[in-house]
């Protein structure tokens, strides 16, 4: 067993020595490739979706050498007829390209490097093959096969992280070269059996297309039959909440949201098993490059982009052409490439039915708030943003003129002239008014509560904010609307709430003067809660 060469089941036993999802019925899926035309699979998807794990299970099942049927006997992989085809069976090579490339001393010579100590590999591994210095990886593998008749098994986990960090174009073109040698060889044709490749971006065109054009390219897009292993599904985390003792209906809001054909609930896994981990529902995606990665493509400003991403920060949907996409990092030439390229980064879901991206859930939502708050160029988003912001902050500091007022605005921003004294379109005025709030709350309409539904509850996902109850009413006065949360009891819905206390808003609409007039009593603290019951 080879650190490349063959890597056994070593990782795969870290994943799974914690909380772990079995995913080993995409091994099945795989299985159905190995050997066929179609053997050659790229698989993208946004960061912290579980790529490596899965190149971590295929090194252990596939690996020539180990025995993992102790292992895989225990998952669902082994309910399927056959399963054990390839079990143990197959040369595997794997390359992590990310951790390669951080680690190289010498980043011009990282394709050199790797060629050298995947050979180094293969020597131990295939000691009476002789393989001279200087020896091509591709060159090896045919030669060993030649003297032994042993296939392989090539894995690349982060295949596009020298595209995406943009290197010199020397060390492209050799990166190139390494891939053309293996995947578009003819001497190769019997050799690899199967060749998985992982990345966030799928296939690049502009350069990489070429060279590999005979991949399927599995993506955020077009995952098809793989759609249940891009990430955690309803069941999976509903099995996981309750063994673990989690709040589902918290996950679901935080980390839900992505969706395809067949597969409607896909949750961010690692956001997941943090929450999960860690009993708190708050963002977990990472940070380091989630402002460069929105703000850099949407500060192009093309076309109305600006009112786009209002719709999306409102909750909206967008209309998008992905096709217009060409896979690459560089030239964006219209909103349809960026909110494409922002999907395959996982910062938009998309609907392949309607053709529509949208912000996926709450956790996205804070990065694109973050984000919106730094970018360049954007003052009608950042207006946007400001007013939400502000409309925060004056109902927690019970200014119940500045929250009327803001109010107003949002109504008539979001309601037609057909839908504007319907009490829908005033709550969803409500909802689009507060979108800032989702930096610190979870928002719930229509929440059951008490003795009734309270039409919209915002509860912190720290102790530093209070909780909120808001109550609507299209005529009459705020005050009734006070008295209603009260009698019926809407804020015993805070029982473990011990954050800031509690502000009961009550919110009137004057359908004749087109006005808000809004109510704000302050709990002092979770205990006066309970003389309401």
């Amino acid at each position: 067993m080879g650190f490349y060469v063959n890597p056994g089941v070593g990782r795969f036993l870290i994943d799974i020595d914690d909380i772990y999802v079995d995913k080993s019925e995409m091994v099945s899926d795989l299985n159905k490739y190995v050997g066929k035309r179609d053997r050659f699979i790229c698989m993208s998807r946004a960061r912290r979706f579980g790529k490596t794990m899965m190149t971590n299970l295929m090194a252990a099942y596939y690996s020539k050498g180990c025995d993992s049927r102790h292992i895989f006997e225990k998952f669902k992989l082994a309910s399927h007829e056959g399963w054990d085809k390839y079990l143990n069976s197959v040369n595997v090579i794997m390359i992590d390209l990310n951790g390669e490339y951080s680690a190289a001393e010498d980043k011009n010579k990282v394709i050199k490097a790797i060629q050298a100590n995947v050979l180094k590999d293969l020597r131990k591994t295939f000691p009476t093959v002789e393989l001279p210095m200087g020896t091509s990886v591709a060159e090896a593998i045919a030669d060993i096969y030649d003297a032994t008749g042993d296939s392989f098994i090539i894995i690349i986990d982060e295949y596009d992280v020298l595209i995406r960090e943009k290197v010199s174009e020397e060390i492209r073109k050799e990166y190139l070269d390494f891939l053309n040698s293996l995947f578009k060889n003819n001497r190769l044709t019997e050799v690899i059996k199967l060749a998985y490749l992982t990345g966030i971006l799928p296939i690049i065109r502009e350069s990489v297309q070429s060279k590999l054009n005979n991949f399927m390219e599995v993506t955020m897009l077009t995952p098809g039959c793989f759609a249940p292993y891009f990430g955690f599904t309803e069941d999976e985390v509903k099995d996981l909440c309750e063994k673990y003792g989690r709040d589902y209906e918290q996950c679901k809001e935080m980390y839900d949201g992505y969706s395809f054909p067949g597969t409607e609930h896909i949750f961010n896994p690692t956001s997941v098993i943090r929450a999960i981990s860690l009993g708190s529902y708050k963002s977990y995606w990472t940070p380091t490059s989630s402002m460069e990665a929105i703000t850099d493509y949407i500060n192009y400003n093309l076309g109305d982009i600006q009112a786009d991403i209002n719709t999306l920060l409102e909750g909206g949907t967008v209309d998008v052409d992905t096709d217009q996409y060409m896979n690459t990092v560089e030239v964006f030439s219209n909103k349809d490439k960026v909110f494409t390229y922002l999907t395959h980064l996982g910062y938009l879901a998309y609907d392949v039915v309607d053709q529509t991206c949208r912000i996926p859930n709450q956790e996205i939502r804070k990065e694109w708030i973050n984000a919106m708050e730094d970018a360049k160029g954007f003052e009608n988003v950042k207006r946007f943003i400001d007013s939400s912001r502000s409309l925060v902050e004056a109902t927690i500091s019970g200014d119940e003129k500045a929250v009327a007022t803001a109010l107003d605005e949002a109504h008539r921003n979001v309601s037609s002239h057909l839908t504007f004294k319907l009490e829908l379109s005033q709550q969803s005025a409500i909802l689009m008014a507060y979108f800032y709030a989702a930096k610190y709350y979870k928002i719930f309409p229509e929440l059951p509560a008490g003795d009734g539904f309270a039409d919209v509850v915002f509860i912190p996902t720290s102790g530093r904010k209070p909780a909120i109850i808001i109550e609507l009413k299209r005529e009459g006065k705020p005050e009734k609307t006070i008295e209603q949360i009260k009698s019926r009891h809407y804020a015993s819905v805070f029982k473990y709430h011990h954050g800031k206390g509690v502000l009961l808003v009550g919110i009137a609409y004057d359908a004749k003067k087109g006005k808000h007039m809004c109510k704000i009593e302050r709990l002092a603290d979770v205990s006066e809660v309970w003389k309401q019951e």
